[in-house]
C-alpha cells in the first residue's frame, strides 16, 4: 500500500513555495497579516506545530508564516475527491480519520518527525464554532513524544473572519499567527504515560491561549505587530 504522505525530498513543490509567497500578501490585502515568534520554529529537525483551529484557511496560514515546509493532518473525507485529494497531498497534507484512533496516521506522523520534518496538527480535532479555543486532545503530545520531537505551540486569530464557516469568498479582516517557545515532550521520560501526556497537552493549550489573548490588541488596531523575525 502506498504511504499516506508525500515522500520528503531535498526540494519542495513549486506550488507550495508560491503559496508561501502569496498567502501572506493576500491576507495583507484583506486587512492585515501579523506573524510573531517565527524564530521559535527550528530551522531544521523534526518538530510538531500544535495550533488552535478556526477556519479552512488555517493550514495555509500556518504553513506560509514560516519558511520551512510543514506536513499536515487533514480530515480523511477531504481525500474522497481524487483531484482535490491529490492536490492537497502535493501540499503535504495526509489523511486522518476523525473521531477514532487512527494508528496509520499516528505512525505516519511519527515517521515524518523522525525524518526531521515539520508536522502541523490541530489538537481540537475540528474548527471552533465560536472562535473560542476548545479542549486539546492528547494526539499531538503522543506523536511528538514517540518521535522525541518538541512541540511548538501556535495561536491563530482572525482566520474565521476572513473565511467563516460556509463562506465561499474571502472577507475583510486581520489575521494573526504566533509561535510559542518549544515544549520538551520528554520532560517526563522517554515514554510519557497518559497523565504525563495530559500535562504536556495542558502546557501547550495554555501557551496557545496566552498568545491568542496577546493577539487581540493588534487585531483591534491598538498596537503594532512587533515582528521579531522569521524562519
Amino acid at each position: 500500500m502506498d504511504r499516506l504522505y508525500e515522500p520528503p525530498r531535498s526540494w519542495t513543490w513549486p506550488h507550495y513555495r508560491f503559496a508561501q509567497w502569496s498567502v501572506p500578501r493576500i491576507c495583507r490585502l484583506c486587512g492585515g497579516h501579523c506573524v510573531r515568534g517565527a524564530e521559535n520554529v527550528p530551522a531544521e529537525g523534526g518538530a510538531l506545530i500544535a495550533s488552535n483551529h478556526l477556519s479552512h484557511l488555517d493550514p495555509p496560514v500556518v504553513g506560509t508564516a514560516i519558511r520551512r515546509r510543514t506536513y499536515y493532518f487533514a480530515a480523511a473525507e477531504l481525500f474522497r475527491n481524487p483531484f482535490f485529494g491529490r492536490l492537497i497531498r502535493k501540499c503535504y497534507a495526509f489523511p486522518v480519520k476523525r473521531g477514532e484512533a487512527d494508528r496509520a496516521a499516528l505512525k505516519a506522523a511519527i515517521e515524518l518527525l523522525e525524518m526531521g520534518e515539520l508536522l502541523t496538527m490541530f489538537p481540537e480535532g475540528t474548527r471552533s464554532h465560536t472562535g473560542e479555543i476548545g479542549e486539546f486532545d492528547l494526539g499531538a503530545a503522543l506523536a511528538a513524544s514517540r518521535a522525541r520531537a518538541p512541540i511548538i505551540p501556535c495561536a491563530l486569530s482572525g482566520t474565521n473572519l476572513l473565511l467563516p464557516r460556509g463562506a465561499k469568498w474571502l472577507r475583510r479582516g486581520r489575521v494573526a499567527v504566533s509561535f510559542g517557545e518549544p515544549i520538551d515532550t520528554l520532560k517526563y521520560g522517554d515514554k510519557p504515560g497518559k497523565e504525563d501526556l495530559r500535562r504536556i497537552t495542558e502546557e501547550v493549550e495554555a501557551s496557545v491561549r496566552a498568545m491568542q489573548a496577546e493577539q487581540q490588541a493588534w487585531l483591534a488596531g491598538e498596537e503594532p505587530c512587533r515582528r521579531k523575525g522569521s524562519v
